[in-house]
């Protein structure tokens, strides 16, 4: 079972080298060479699959990257980014003054303090982080359930020295918890990324597999699998051969070749579990995001994680574990898994959806614009929310209310 968790949290360049380090020490599978056309839900033409496995992979640089991470920005606030990212050291960390940035850029140190905490949401997780502490405890704030999390978020806020310095019986004493626990927790944390962006190259480009892709073909909506990444397993000719009979039953050489077949059969079933667990998320995903896939991330809806458990029969927990760190190829990009569940907005529409849709309705309106007003216009397209909750997001856009629209009108006016 844990190995199962495992397999069904790593990403797919991952769990390739997992299945290559088992082949190379059991004996009774191997890696199936011969090519498959990939896991496919749909009918399709041979040409049409083609095109889908060739160009899988892509290269990003590490600024297209986040900003395709928060396509509703406004470009000031993207400018914002990418002048912070120069500050990001190769390690991922930050090592500038917010101040110093916004006298730079002539903007309002509120709103280069919102970007810079946004940015700290983004992938690669623990990005932006001043330190290493920091850097692990935004990591561990993007996994929301599993066993032994909260002890390991304790040790790293509030006993980190003495966690680095090894000092086990200490921290089970002064936290009443077993050594084994500690242990479990501290195996939690060394499996974090001590380095964010260590996967991108020195230009700063890293290459992303996407576990899944979703596209149009021939006018139907289709999710495929990139097979190609996920090797085929299959039992070796030495198994064949012991299940066939060529070993005797007594000897020490088959009770080894049966002992190690049960860990590939486990193997191969926790990998079968894992696709199909994602096959099962990106069918709901493509369903309740149809408008996303046909029209781009403006029209992304609100989407829960207890949604999609309903709907595949999952817990909840097992959906984040599922969709944590993987990838999808869709015709507006390549994204997170996790950036289709918006927990924001309404019932109906993402808290992204909203906030763009606010900024029109802002830039639009030369005269003053209360938020009432723009709760009022936000109704007219079935987005309802109150006035309070309007005030709210246009602070996280930076946007000024009607009263310091005045102000400022008044203030150009005497001078």
């Amino acid at each position: 079972m844990r190995q199962s968790l495992e397999i069904l949290q790593m990403p797919t360049a991952d769990l390739w080298e997992l299945i290559k380090k088992e082949c190379k020490k059991n004996p009774t599978i191997e890696i199936d060479d011969r090519r498959r056309d990939g896991w496919t839900f749909s009918k399709e033409k041979s040409d049409s699959h083609q095109e889908f496995l060739e160009n899988i992979e892509e290269t990003v640089s590490l600024e297209d990257h986040l900003l395709q991470q928060v396509p509703e920005w406004e470009e000031g606030e993207k400018a914002i980014l990418l002048k912070l990212l120069e500050f990001i050291t190769e390690r991922g960390f930050f090592d500038g003054d917010l101040q110093d940035i916004a006298n730079s850029l002539s903007v309002n140190i509120d709103r280069v303090k919102w970007v810079y905490d946004e940015l700290k949401l983004l992938h690669p997780h623990g990005i932006g982080a001043k330190n290493l502490q920091e850097c692990l405890l935004l990591q561990l704030d993007q996994i929301t359930s599993g066993e032994h999390i909260g002890l390991a978020k304790t040790l790293v806020r509030e006993y980190f020295d003495e966690l680095q310095r090894g000092k086990i019986d200490f921290l089970g004493k002064k936290l009443h918890v077993s050594r084994e626990k500690i242990a479990r927790a501290g195996k939690i944390i060394t499996r974090l990324n001590f380095s964010p962006i260590s996967g991108f190259s020195n230009e700063r480009n890293i290459t992303i597999v996407p576990d899944l892709k979703i596209c149009k073909l021939d006018g139907e909506w289709v999710i495929n699998f990139n097979a190609d990444h996920i090797p085929l397993l299959r039992f070796s000719e030495l198994y064949k051969k012991m299940v066939s009979g060529d070993c005797e039953k007594t000897s020490e050489t088959w009770r080894y070749l049966k002992k190690q077949a049960q860990h590939g059969k486990q193997l191969y079933e926790a990998v079968d579990r894992r696709q199909t667990t994602l096959m099962g998320i990106a069918k709901v995903i493509l369903e309740r995001q149809i408008d996303f896939f046909e029209r781009g991330p403006k029209f992304m809806k609100a989407l829960r994680l207890i949604d999609v458990a309903k709907q595949t029969n999952l817990h909840i927990s097992t959906i984040s574990r599922a969709v944590h760190g993987k990838y999808v190829h869709t015709p507006h990009g390549i994204f997170e898994m996790s950036k289709f569940f918006d927990t924001g907005g309404t019932e109906s529409v993402s808290q992204g959806a909203i906030l763009e849709r606010m900024r029109e309705i802002i830039k639009s309106k030369k005269t003053r614009t209360t938020d009432a007003k723009i709760a009022e216009i936000l109704g007219r397209y079935n987005i309802y929310i109150a006035r309070r909750t309007v005030a709210k997001y246009r602070k996280m856009i930076n946007m000024p209310n009607s009263r310091q629209i005045v102000i400022h009108a008044t203030r150009g006016k005497d001078k």
